[in-house]
C-alpha cells in the first residue's frame, strides 16, 4: 500500500475516518442528487426526493444513438456516458434536467465501448477501460485534470466519488483499489486486492468496500488501511458491486451472497439478489432489502429473513431496483416501468416507455453499465439508446 504524507496528517487531524462516510451520506441526502451507480456512494439505491412520488409523468426523452449508462443527476443536469456508435470509446453527455437539451458533450477515448462516471462538488469523474481517469467541470465540460492510473490495464468498475476522493478499482495483474484526490488527480493511496474487476467501490460507515469472488475488503477512506478482509475458498475475476446500509454490507457472489457486519467483517447472514439490492428503513425503522432474483422482485426483512411481498410484473423484470420516498421503482425488458408501494408491493403506477429497459451487465465492457437514477425531483430511465425523464407529485 502507498499513502502520501499529506493524507496521513489529514487522517490524524480528523481523528476518525467515520467522519468521511457520514459527511458523504449527509451531502447526498441534503442535496437530493444522484451521484453514483444506484444513486449514492453506498450504492443502496434509496433516497428521499421531494416531489417525486407516483403517478409519474414523462417530461422528455432524448435518443443518444447508442447504449446509455446509469444517470448522474446534479446541479440541474443529467450526466450519462454513451457507447460510440462507430469504433471504440464513449461520449460523456450533460443534459438539461428540465428539458433534456444537450448542454455539452466530451469524447472519452479508450479500448472497448465502456466508461462510467461519478459526481461530487461540481465535478464529473469518468474512467475508461484503460484506466484513464478524467475530471470535468460539471457546468462547462472543461477538463480539470486527467491521470493514467498506474499498475493495471483493465478497468471495468464504475468510480465512486466521496469525501474529496475518487475511488476506482483496476485489474489485469492481480487487482488494485485506488484513492485519487478530486482536486488535482493525485493518487493518494493504492491497495492490492483480488482481483479488481467490476466492483464499484461502496462508501459508508467509515469504510470503502469492494467485493470479488470469495473476497471482500474494507479499507479506511483516508489512509487506505485495511479494516478487514473476508477470504473464502476461491478467487478470480468477475466482481460485483456491494451495497452498504446501516452497518451492513451486502456482497453478491456466484451462489454465495453474504451480509457482513460492515465494522468487523463478520458474516451475519445470506441473501438472494441477482442485481444490486435497494436497502432502506421503513416507517417503523425496520431494515428492508428489495432484491431481484430469478425475475421476481422481493421485499425482505433483513433481521428476520421474512419475505414481506413479491412481484413478478410482466415476467421480464431486469433492473436493479430503486426505493424513492418508500416507493419501489423497477424496470422491465419489455419497456414497462413500475412504481410499487414499498410496504405492500401493490402497483401504484406503471407505463410502457416505448423501448426495452435493459438490466445491468456487470461482467462485460461492451457498453457502459446502465441503471435507473433519481434526484432533484426527476426520475431518469435509460432504455437502450434513449434517456427518459419523469416528474412526480
Amino acid at each position: 500500500m502507498r499513502i502520501s504524507y499529506r493524507m496521513a496528517v489529514l487522517a490524524a487531524l480528523l481523528g476518525s475516518v467515520a467522519i468521511v462516510g457520514a459527511r458523504a451520506d449527509s451531502q447526498s441526502s441534503t442535496k437530493q442528487q444522484s451521484v453514483a451507480y444506484q444513486i449514492d456512494p453506498a450504492h443502496d439505491g434509496q433516497a428521499q426526493v421531494r416531489h417525486l412520488n407516483p403517478p409519474f409523468k414523462q417530461v422528455w426523452s432524448v435518443d443518444l444513438g447508442a447504449p446509455v449508462s446509469y444517470p448522474l443527476i446534479a446541479d440541474g443536469r443529467v450526466f450519462v456516458t454513451v457507447a460510440n456508435s462507430e469504433g471504440y470509446g464513449t461520449q460523456l453527455y450533460a443534459l438539461d434536467r428540465v428539458s433534456g437539451a444537450k448542454l455539452w458533450h466530451k469524447a472519452i477515448s479508450g479500448t472497448y465501448l465502456w466508461s462510467n462516471a461519478a459526481y461530487e462538488n461540481g465535478q464529473v469523474f469518468v474512467v475508461n477501460f484503460d484506466g484513464l481517469l478524467k475530471a470535468f467541470d460539471a457546468a462547462t465540460g472543461n477538463l480539470d485534470w486527467s491521470v493514467q492510473l498506474p499498475g493495471q490495464y483493465a478497468f471495468s468498475a464504475p468510480p465512486t466519488a466521496s469525501g474529496g476522493q475518487v475511488f476506482v478499482g483496476g485489474a489485469g495483474s492481480g487487482g488494485t483499489l485506488y484513492a485519487v484526490d478530486e482536486s488535482n488527480g493525485h493518487v493518494n493511496w493504492t491497495n492490492a486486492v483480488e482481483n479488481g474487476d467490476e466492483s464499484s467501490p461502496a462508501v459508508g460507515g467509515g469504510g470503502v468496500y469492494v467485493s470479488y469472488p470469495c473476497q471482500v475488503y474494507s479499507f479506511a477512506p483516508i489512509t487506505g488501511q485495511q479494516r478487514w478482509h473476508y477470504s473464502g475458498n476461491c478467487e478470480g475475476g468477475g466482481g460485483k458491486t456491494a451495497v452498504y446500509s446501516s452497518k451492513r454490507l451486502f456482497s453478491r457472489d456466484s451462489g454465495n451472497n453474504l451480509i457482513f457486519d460492515s465494522k468487523t467483517g463478520n458474516v451475519v447472514g445470506p441473501f438472494s439478489a441477482l442485481t444490486a439490492p435497494a436497502v432502506f428503513k421503513d416507517a417503523s425503522r425496520t431494515l428492508i432489502e428489495v432484491a431481484l432474483w430469478n425475475g421476481v422482485l422481493s421485499a425482505i426483512n433483513v433481521a428476520t429473513g421474512e419475505v414481506l411481498w413479491t412481484f413478478k410484473g410482466d415476467n421480464s423484470l431486469v433492473t436493479a431496483p430503486l426505493v424513492i420516498n418508500g416507493n419501489v421503482i423497477e424496470g422491465a425488458n419489455s419497456g414497462n416501468l413500475y412504481a410499487l408501494d414499498g410496504d405492500t408491493g401493490s402497483v401504484l403506477w406503471s407505463t410502457d416507455v416505448g423501448s426495452s429497459i435493459p438490466g445491468p451487465d456487470e461482467q462485460n465492457v461492451s457498453q457502459p453499465l446502465t441503471g435507473l437514477g433519481a434526484g432533484e425531483r426527476t426520475l431518469v430511465v435509460p432504455a437502450g439508446n434513449i434517456v427518459y425523464a419523469f416528474k412526480g407529485k
